[in-house]
């Protein structure tokens, strides 16, 4: 499937992730039971490697339009530390405090990518979609919105 180009793009995008998404194993229907819970709502801080405006290190085409980093100290799927697209801000930053708002989890990846936003306040999942696309369009998954159970104290997460 072709993606078209403008604003249908992110629809047909999205269209297309819903459409492989994983549904059956061997006959068998897979829940979708993924649970952020306990990393939506967090407050973390971390590193920007690449900043609003700059190039990815190995596809120069790719000039990131917000600011993506990792979180420092927490590991992901891939072994290298937890990724992070960054809301809040058009400004290249270097560091980052924010909340975990939401979690971009790729079915053909074995990394989820973290939604944060600087000040902590919610950010509509259009425009989240808008701003991951540039990279995640090449890609299928799913954004969660999940919140942290209530009665689950946040320590035993």
């Amino acid at each position: 499937m072709k993606l078209a180009d403008g604003k249908d793009a992110v629809r047909d995008w999205i269209n297309l992730c819903l459409s492989k998404a994983p549904k059956e194993v061997d006959g068998e229907k897979i829940p979708d039971g993924r649970e952020y819970g306990c990393i939506i709502g967090r407050l973390v801080r971390g590193t920007i490697d690449r900043p609003a405006g700059t190039s990815h290190p190995r596809y120069p085409a790719l000039v990131y339009p917000i600011n993506y980093g990792y979180v420092d100290g927490i590991f992901a799927g891939d072994g290298a530390e937890q990724d992070v697209y960054l809301f809040g801000t058009e400004e290249p930053l270097e560091q980052f405090e924010g909340k975990v708002i939401a979690v971009w989890h790729r079915f053909d990846d074995v990394e989820d990518k973290w939604i944060v936003s600087l000040d902590g306040k919610d950010i509509a999942d259009d425009e989240i979609l808008r701003g991951i696309f540039f990279q995640e369009r090449f890609f299928c998954g799913k954004l969660y919105r999940q919140r942290h159970r209530m009665g689950l104290p946040r320590d035993i997460c």
